[in-house]
This record gives C-alpha cells, sequence and structure tokens, in this order.
C-alpha cells in the first residue's frame, strides 16, 4: 500500500498545468491519465498527447519510496476543484491498481492504468539558456490574430522565432503570417541564444496559447533545442513541445529595414476615433466574412465607405493628426484592421499607404520593441 499526502491548493495548480497535455479524444487511453512519479521528498505530475508534454513538481513534506501511478486525469482534476480541506490523501493498492482518495469526509475509489504504458518522457542533453519569457509571452498578443489555421497551412500557423541582423546589429524578432497579413514584432535588448535561432524555431499557435497559461507569472525560465522538441523550464514546471519546419517565406524581403520603413510619408490617427469610424461604416455588413472598406485620405479627412452584399452601402469620416504629404487610397478588410488596432499600445496610429496593389502598414515603436503589421489590399 502506497500512502501520499498533498495539499489541495499545489495539487491543483499542478493538474492545471498538466491539463493542456492530456489526450481528450483517448486515441490511446492511457494518454487520458497523469501519470505521478515520486521518490523521497519530490512528486512530479506528468501529462502527454504526445506533441506536448508537462511536468509539473510537488514537494512533500516528509519523503516517501519509490513508485508512479497512472491515475485517471478527469476524475482526479474534478475531484481536487471540489474538494474540502487543504489536504488529499492517497492511498493506492499496488496489487490491484485501485487508488483511494480521501479529502476531509469524502472518499472516492479510481481505478488506475498501469503505469508502466505510459509512453517515456522525452529528456534533453543539450545546455540550456535563461531568457525572459515573460516578454514573450506579453509580445504574443500582437501575433495572435495573424496566424494562419491549423487545418488551412500547418507550417504557418505558428510563431517563428529567429535571430536577425537589422544595421549593425542582432535583434530577435517573432513572426506570424496568414498570408494575407503579416505580423512582426523585434524585442529589444532581448537575447535568446539557442540552437537553431539563426535558422529559426516555429512553434504552434496552440501550444504558444498553452505554454503562456503555464508560465504566465513566470518572468525568466530556461530554454534548450534538441532536435524537433523545445524544452522549457521554470517554476517547478517542464514544458516540452514539438517545433513545426519553418517554411515561413522571406518577410524580410516584404517589410524590408526599419529605417526603410521610418523614411517612408506616414499619417498619424487618433486610435480611439479610427476604431469608432470603422465600427461605424461597416454596420451594415458587420456579419460579413470580408469587410470590404475604401480608405480615402484627402488633406487631414479620411473618408471610408463600404458596401454590403444585399446593396447596401455606408461612409463615414474622421479627421487625422497628421495628414500624408500627397493625398492616399486604399481598399482593404477592415476586420484585419480591426485586429490590429485592439492591441496598440499606443494613442496614436502610425498608418503608411503605398501606390499600386503595396500592404498597408501599421507601425509602433516604445522602448521595448519595434511593431510591424501589413494588411494586403483588396482591389476596389
Amino acid at each position: 500500500m502506497i500512502k501520499l499526502t498533498f495539499k489541495r491548493d499545489e495539487l491543483l495548480k499542478a493538474l492545471d498545468h498538466c491539463s493542456s497535455s492530456i489526450e481528450k479524444k483517448h486515441a490511446m487511453p492511457i494518454l487520458g491519465h497523469v501519470l505521478f512519479k515520486f521518490k523521497g521528498n519530490e512528486c512530479t505530475l506528468n501529462a502527454t498527447n504526445l506533441e506536448t508534454t508537462v511536468m509539473a513538481k510537488i514537494i512533500f513534506q516528509e519523503p516517501v519510496d519509490e513508485g508512479k501511478i497512472a491515475v485517471p486525469a478527469k476524475y482526479i482534476h474534478d475531484i481536487c476543484k471540489v474538494a474540502r480541506g487543504e489536504n488529499i490523501l492517497f492511498k493506492y493498492d499496488t496489487s490491484s491498481n485501485i487508488l483511494d482518495i480521501t479529502a476531509e469526509k469524502s472518499k472516492y475509489t479510481v481505478p488506475c492504468a498501469d503505469a508502466n504504458d505510459f509512453p517515456s518522457i522525452p529528456s534533453t542533453k543539450k545546455t540550456s539558456y535563461s531568457f525572459e519569457i515573460g516578454r514573450l509571452i506579453n509580445s504574443f498578443k500582437k501575433l495572435q490574430f495573424s496566424m494562419t489555421e491549423h487545418n488551412v497551412n500547418k507550417a504557418y500557423s505558428g510563431v517563428l522565432i529567429i535571430k536577425v541582423k537589422d544595421g549593425d546589429k542582432y535583434v530577435i524578432e517573432m513572426v506570424t503570417t496568414d498570408i494575407h497579413r503579416i505580423s512582426v514584432l523585434t524585442l529589444k535588448n532581448f537575447s535568446l541564444d539557442i540552437e537553431g535561432i539563426d535558422k529559426g524555431i516555429v512553434i504552434s499557435g496552440k501550444n504558444f496559447t498553452e505554454l503562456s497559461k503555464i508560465f504566465s507569472e513566470t518572468e525568466k525560465a530556461e530554454v534548450a533545442i534538441d532536435d524537433d522538441k523545445m524544452f522549457i523550464t521554470g517554476n517547478n514546471v517542464v514544458f516540452i513541445s514539438r517545433l513545426l519546419k519553418n517554411e515561413f517565406p522571406n518577410y524580410r524581403t516584404v517589410i524590408g529595414g526599419y529605417a526603410v520603413i521610418d523614411s517612408k510619408d506616414a499619417s498619424l490617427i487618433n486610435r480611439k476615433e479610427l476604431v469608432d469610424g470603422v465600427k461605424r461604416v461597416i454596420a451594415l455588413n458587420s456579419e460579413e466574412k470580408i469587410w470590404a472598406t475604401k480608405f480615402d485620405f484627402k488633406g487631414s479627412v479620411l473618408s471610408m465607405t463600404a458596401s454590403s452584399n444585399f446593396g447596401g452601402n455606408s461612409n463615414d469620416e474622421i479627421l487625422v493628426e497628421k495628414p500624408f504629404n500627397i493625398d492616399k487610397s486604399v481598399g482593404i478588410n477592415a476586420r484585419y484592421l480591426l485586429d490590429v488596432l485592439s492591441v496598440l499600445d499606443k494613442q496614436q496610429v502610425s498608418i503608411i499607404v503605398e501606390e499600386g496593389l503595396k500592404p498597408l502598414t501599421i507601425k509602433e515603436e516604445t522602448d521595448n520593441f519595434y511593431y510591424v503589421h501589413m494588411v494586403m489590399p483588396l482591389r476596389m
């Protein structure tokens, strides 16, 4: 008989970390379990769906003998969420694979799987490097909306992280694209010297979202790259993710250098006024997939025009704070414009419109980053 005592809050937190890597479809029943491995003063909860793996460590107050238990993930998670009291007691019968769980007056009997059937957990001997994971996570909001959906193009359904040379120095950039638009965020004074970063690594959007949740309260972590896997360690949690093959287009050819972007004629507009104006002009076609909208910049006035599929049309205008040097116009999907406006930090929006079918560019710069977002125009 094996006996283990957990602090309820610690166990629930560890199970929350593991939840994203638990197989929901149960193609392999064992993947619907959490593997508890314990020895001495440590217990590690392991969960995997073969694409991602999470290992969350809990420290015992009293040492225990070595062992492991494969517990059904849904049952133990649900029990912990509703359990009363501070402690949860495990009593595990190794001969029958039956786990008795006690939380104050509540008692549960849970059949467990054979722990030996649980897949081996990936490990690495590669050197780990410390990095500011908090900055990486906070930057994700400016990139997330322009990723390609996984079922459309798997290669673009992630975040490219790459080390590139800009001028006389090297910088770390994060890139997402869905072909119609592209987001590029350059992190200032940010170091990430890991294997493969010069050619770029791609983390799937789903996995980046999950690691953002797991390390939401973590400022610094350790990272290592081993073949097609990324290992991130911080605050007693290890997150392991498969990397996507880097097939991103040469985005630098598209956006050019920042010195070139800064030299282009740009208009400044109050962000709230622009958002409100766009929402007014697309009121007739808000339920349509594409919000085709014409933007005409004439002096200090921005006129916006849209048509709906049922034959209606709308127009609105706002004042700009800094006009272009010459009048310009562009047609774009206003849905895309609202997406990028929602993630900007500044109240002034810097917009670049060029001749022909060149993309509309929005740029933003702070002490921490340089952000460029481009939207392909529509023929209108």
